[in-house]
């Protein structure tokens, strides 16, 4: 199998390294669509003209090295899968980056389960909604029940949004339906492809902040000395960075699996979804436990890089199921969307 990038996707990376070097904050979204970014995301049928796993992985791997905090997997959640159910005017515009959809999965006061906190009732939603990234600025929101997928107006009628600053950086909100007309789009499992892309994403983005978290500890390790040499040259913290580097190639082979893997069997597919939420999941808190432990009483310090690092790690693993919520499943045999 070879994993070297196409020619496109070369020019995709240079390109988001480009803006991501020149753009942040409010700049960076426009500057993005501007330059087909999310049209990169979206097969043709979506309204892009990528849409693979490979430029997935790539566009958020670089996102996580950058420590970009986006709601753009919302955006490619809610483009496919309104795509997917004959909404191809609004999924057009979300690629092109004039109109945004969030994505609102998690639950408050439950695991990772759906349709604990919010249930529907004919065509209107009543329930409540947490840690929903980009609400604010959406015109539309992908809403998640126990068995569905559901459409609302961000101006419904009934909703109420209480937006707050994430850990991650960015925004997010708490949503409350109150009986607010909302219009299904299908079943859970007939979006298990788009889900899954969204896993990806996620999934990507924690391998970029995984690789950056490692690769400032290492240049730290470096440059900071102790009895007149570099403390990477003690034998014990040499072996705890060799056992970074192993565990990060794990997770890049997690995320390269799912990548190739989103257009398999339903079956095939969930595997890949749950072994590779696990596994960087897993990856993701180990080196971010390492990453401060070597770094010291620095590491520890909230202006120093490495902490929104951290944050950021440890919000890509919670979204769309932690590590243990799919290992659980994956050791029992149940399908990731269900």
């Amino acid at each position: 199998m070879d994993f070297a990038l196409s020619d496109e996707h070369r020019m995709l990376q240079d390109t988001l390294r480009g803006l991501l070097t020149r753009h942040q904050g409010d700049d960076l979204w426009p500057a993005l669509a501007e330059a087909g970014v999310i049209g990169a995301l979206l097969t043709e049928d979506e309204g892009g003209f990528d849409g693979s796993g490979s430029a997935i992985a790539l566009t958020f791997e670089e996102l996580g090295r950058a420590g970009a905090s986006l709601p753009l997997v919302a955006a490619m959640i809610g483009a496919s899968a309104l795509a997917a159910a004959g909404q191809g005017d609004l999924a057009a515009e979300v690629a092109e980056g004039s109109a945004r959809v969030a994505f609102a999965d998690a639950e408050p006061g439950t695991r990772y389960d759906r349709g604990v906190a919010i249930r529907a009732e004919g065509d209107r939603l009543t329930g409540r909604k947490t840690m929903v990234a980009g609400a604010e600025d959406a015109r539309a929101i992908i809403v998640t029940t126990a068995d569905a997928l559901w459409l609302v107006d961000a101006k419904a009628s009934g909703l109420t949004l209480n937006a707050y600053p994430l850990m991650e950086g960015g925004r997010g909100a708490d949503l409350t339906f109150e009986a607010t007309p909302a219009t299904r789009l299908g079943a859970l499992s007939d979006f298990g492809a788009v889900l899954s892309r969204g896993v990806l994403g996620h999934s990507a983005y924690a391998l970029g902040g995984i690789i950056a978290a490692t690769e400032l500890t290492l240049d730290y390790l470096k440059t900071r000395k102790q009895f007149g040499r570099a403390i990477l040259e003690f034998q014990a913290l040499a072996h705890r960075v060799a056992d970074m580097a192993v565990e990060v190639e794990q997770a890049r082979s997690a995320v390269t699996n799912l990548s190739g893997h989103l257009t398999a069997d339903p079956a095939i597919r969930d595997r890949h979804v749950q072994a590779c939420k696990a596994t960087v999941g897993r990856v993701a808190r180990l080196v971010a436990e390492e990453s401060v432990q070597l770094h010291g009483g620095i590491g520890m310090t909230e202006e120093y890089a490495l902490a929104g690092m951290i944050r950021r790690l440890l919000a890509a693993d919670t979204a769309m199921g932690d590590a243990d919520y799919h290992l659980e499943r994956f050791a029992h045999g149940e399908p990731a969307w269900a």
